[in-house]
Formats: C-alpha cells, sequence, structure tokens
C-alpha cells in the first residue's frame, strides 16, 4: 500500500498552500519594513502526519503549524526600562533648558565645573542682575564723591529700579516656568492615561483572538508592545502576563493599573504644599487615592527638574535679594537725608526678589537718600559703606559677596544642565544600541524577503507542476478504464 494518486495530489495541494502562505507572509514583512512597532514573522512549518505503507511510515508533505513573530522577551523588557530612563533624562533636559531661557543667559555647555559654567558669558549675562548689581554699587560709589548731588541721586534711585525689574522680571519667569512645568505633568498623565486605556484594550483583543490557543496575535502584540514602551516613556511601567488566562497585568511604581486586561485604576496630578504638581492613582471601584514614588519617565524628569535645580536657583535668586535688601537698609535706615534730618526710611521694601523695589518715599524725593552718616550734608559715610557692600562677604550667603553668591547660583544651575546633556547623550547611545540589537533580530531584511520569495515561487511552481502531473496520470488511469 501506497500514497496513490489522490492522497499524492492532497500532498501537493498542501504543500501548493504551504508555499501560497509563505508568498503572502513575506508581503505582509515588506509592507511593514517601515514600521518601528513591527516584529518580523515566519512560518512555522512542520510535517504532516505519516501513514503506514507497506514499506513503513510514508510522509505526506509539509504544513503550516502557525505563525510566529521574532522577539525577545528579554530584550523587549530591557528596552522597556531603558526608554523610561531616555524619557526621564528628555524632559529634564527641557526643563532646565527652559530655565536656562528663563535666567535670560547663556550657560557654557561644555563647562566641566560650576567654575567653568560660571565664566559663561561673564555670568549674569550683558543684561542681568550681575550687571544690576555691579550699576547699582558704582551708582553709590559715585555718590559718595558728591553726596549732595541731586544728579547722582538720581542716577542712585535709576539704577535701583532697574535692578529691582531685573530681579522681578527672572523671579517672574522662572514662576511661570514653574506653572508651565506643572501643566506639562498634567499633559503627560493624561497621555499616560490613553496609553493604558489602550494597553487594556489591546490585551483583551489578544485574549479574543489567541482564544482556544490557535496561533498569537502577532500583530496586536507588536501594537502592545510599542503601546507599553510609550507608557514606559512618560512614567516607569511593569508588565506581566498570566500563562493560564493569557491576561495582562500592568503596575505603575508598584501600584496596579490594568488587573486581567481591565484597568483598575487611573492617573491624576496632585497640588503639593510648594505647589508643585505631583502624581498618584485614583481607584475606579473606591476612589482611593495613592501617592507614587516615580523613578523614571518624563514625568519624573519634569519633577525633578523643577522641585530639584529649578528650586534651588529660585530660592538662591530669593536669599541674595533678601539679603541685599537687609543689607543695604541696615546701612541706611541710621543716616540722614540731604537736609541733615534722619527720617529712619528703609531704603528698599520688599523681602524678596519677587516684590524687592525702592522705598516710594525715596523715589518721590531723592534728597530723601541718607547719605550722610551724620547729618552733614558734605558726609559721604552711608553711602561709601553701601558702595562697598559689593565685596563685602554675607553670612546669610555662606560667606559670599553678593555677586559671588549669584554667579554660584547660577554655576550649579549651569553644571546641573552639563550634567543632564552629557548623560541624556550616553543614554541615547545606549537605546541607538538596544535598537539595534532588536532590529537585528526581528526587523525586516529587504534582501532576506526577496530570497524567501523566490524560495516560495519557486516551491509554489514546483507544486503546481506536481498538481498538472498529477492530473495527467489520473487522466491516464482513466483511459485505461475505457
Amino acid at each position: 500500500m501506497s500514497l496513490g494518486l489522490f492522497a499524492t495530489l492532497d500532498m501537493s495541494k498542501r504543500s501548493l498552500d504551504t508555499a501560497r502562505a509563505g508568498i503572502e507572509l513575506t508581503g505582509h514583512n515588506l509592507a511593514n519594513i517601515s514600521n518601528r512597532a513591527y516584529a518580523r514573522q515566519r512560518l512555522k512549518l512542520e510535517t504532516s502526519d505519516a501513514i503506514a505503507t507497506s514499506t513503513g511510515p510514508q510522509g505526506t508533505g509539509a504544513k503550516v503549524a502557525g505563525i510566529e513573530a521574532i522577539r525577545s522577551r528579554l530584550l523587549d523588557n530591557q528596552i522597556i526600562i531603558e526608554t523610561g530612563v531616555a524619557g526621564y533624562l528628555e524632559a529634564k533636559q527641557k526643563a532646565l533648558q527652559f530655565g536656562e531661557v528663563n535666567l535670560g543667559q547663556r550657560l557654557d555647555g561644555q563647562a566641566s565645573t560650576p567654575e567653568g559654567a560660571a565664566a559663561a558669558e561673564g555670568v549674569g549675562g550683558q543684561f542681568g542682575i550681575v550687571e544690576g548689581l555691579n550699576e547699582f554699587f558704582s551708582s553709590f560709589q559715585a555718590l559718595s564723591t558728591s553726596p549732595n548731588s541731586t544728579a547722582d541721586r538720581q542716577v542712585v534711585l535709576l539704577k535701583t529700579q532697574n535692578l529691582s525689574e531685573k530681579f522681578k522680571s527672572v523671579d517672574t519667569r522662572l514662576a511661570r516656568l514653574r506653572q508651565d512645568l506643572n501643566t506639562s505633568v498634567s499633559d503627560d498623565l493624561t497621555e499616560a492615561n490613553n496609553l493604558l486605556k489602550q494597553v487594556a484594550d489591546l490585551s483583551k483583543s489578544i485574549t479574543g483572538a489567541e482564544l482556544g490557543g490557535v496561533g498569537n496575535a502577532n500583530d496586536l502584540r507588536d501594537r502592545r508592545q510599542q503601546t507599553i514602551e510609550n507608557l514606559a516613556k512618560i512614567i516607569n511601567v511593569q508588565t506581566t502576563t498570566n500563562a493560564a488566562t493569557n491576561t495582562t497585568d500592568v503596575t505603575v511604581a508598584g501600584v496596579t493599573m490594568i488587573s486581567a486586561n481591565n484597568q483598575v485604576e487611573d492617573l491624576e496630578s496632585f497640588t503639593d504644599a510648594l505647589g508643585g504638581f505631583q502624581v498618584r492613582t485614583n481607584n475606579r471601584a473606591t476612589a482611593a487615592t495613592t501617592d507614587l514614588t516615580l523613578t523614571s519617565g518624563s514625568a519624573k524628569g519634569t519633577i525633578d527638574a523643577r522641585d530639584g535645580s529649578i528650586a534651588t536657583l529660585i530660592s538662591g535668586i530669593d536669599t541674595l535679594a533678601g539679603t541685599l535688601i537687609t543689607a543695604v537698609n541696615t546701612l541706611h535706615t541710621p543716616g540722614f537725608a540731604l537736609d541733615g534730618t534722619s527720617t529712619g526710611q528703609d531704603f528698599f521694601t520688599g523681602t524678596k526678589a519677587s516684590d524687592i523695589a525702592i522705598n516710594t518715599v525715596l523715589s518721590q524725593d531723592v534728597n530723601l537718600i541718607q547719605a550722610s552718616a551724620d547729618g552733614d550734608a558734605g558726609n559721604n559715610g552711608v553711602a561709601l559703606s553701601i558702595a562697598q557692600l559689593e565685596n563685602t562677604t554675607q553670612s546669610t550667603l555662606g560667606s559670599l559677596t553678593l555677586t559671588e553668591s549669584y554667579n554660584q547660583s547660577v554655576a550649579n544651575f549651569g553644571q546641573a544642565l552639563h550634567n543632564v546633556n552629557s548623560q541624556s547623550g550616553d543614554q541615547k547611545a545606549v537605546n541607538r544600541l538596544m535598537e539595534s540589537q532588536r532590529d537585528s533580530l526581528g526587523g525586516v531584511s529587504v534582501d532576506e524577503e526577496m530570497a524567501n520569495l523566490v524560495i516560495f515561487q519557486r516551491a509554489f511552481q514546483a507544486n503546481a507542476k506536481m498538481i498538472s502531473t498529477i492530473d495527467e496520470l489520473l487522466q491516464n488511469v482513466l483511459n485505461l478504464t475505457r
């Protein structure tokens, strides 16, 4: 007993279907050659069941056992992790670059030390706070040489107003930046919630498509992997799959967001004691909230930049303004105006960068500026003491002068920007390496697919010829029976 013509015909038809499936799959691969989310697919072939013959078991050809995507779960998980790190650094870098712009000066991106960063464009920029401080103290130095000069007093008034505006301008821009970063965190969470919904929906579709264990929903799995990577760029995420039920759980910072393909938590922002947006989850069933401790992703990068280097810069400028106000007022208040009277007026009002201003009493009458230390119109004691503050160290500034303190604040900010620029560059290299490894494994190669196309084409032609030959043999058999 052997296969016979009809069994051979059936085997050839099955082989023809196999070659056709290979051609179709090759076309699918080529169509997705530019799709970064796509993993190359290939046919899983296996021999058909043999049948018993007089000469022993005889093969019946091959059949398609399934279609598999060429992926490495380990590599995919590593890419998710590295994508989160990259998202963190990119967001932090972007926030600090905005801080540089709002500071009103260009920092030295190549500086390797705070001193090097402080040297960028003379620290403070051509029209920055340092220039305002220099002009302010120079105006008092000029007043000390002619303390009874109304013109020099007017210059003091103008330079003081100019310095106050510089402080307020920088403070306003940096405060606005903090609000913009809050908005960025909120936007990130909105996008993350959309991505979580997509992951849950795709997981349900995958489970439904694979019900019964017949093959894998490779295209849906590709889309889910890409969606999870997009989510990881925003917030640190982990996934686990229950093999028994073929369902997926997704956790964010240790909190389960998707359980058995169903989204059970939403991400939301809340305002902390300092007015910054932080991140928490909100349970859909109970409305219970859980504060999250993020470790990666753009939301974490934005928060760290806002509450780290930018907050420190704002605090440093506020401390600088407060120290200037206190120091100048301490010297000015006991002095004497041009008419020899002591008004007891402070020179500055306010306590920090946002509200520093010259006393309106003095701005309305510059003769009330108390430049004299003893009531004599020609005495310059107070004016000279205020001018000398430029080179006087202040205990509230860490024993630095006013200018040195500002330079140090800017230098530290510049160093933070330099560090994140360097880290971001290194991380991009890591991500490129990971992507290259995945492309080499599961990327679509035109040359390989064209070679496969030729193989399947020849197989199709050969099996078509086989069917044609069997058809002729069957005709011969039929003719013999007439």
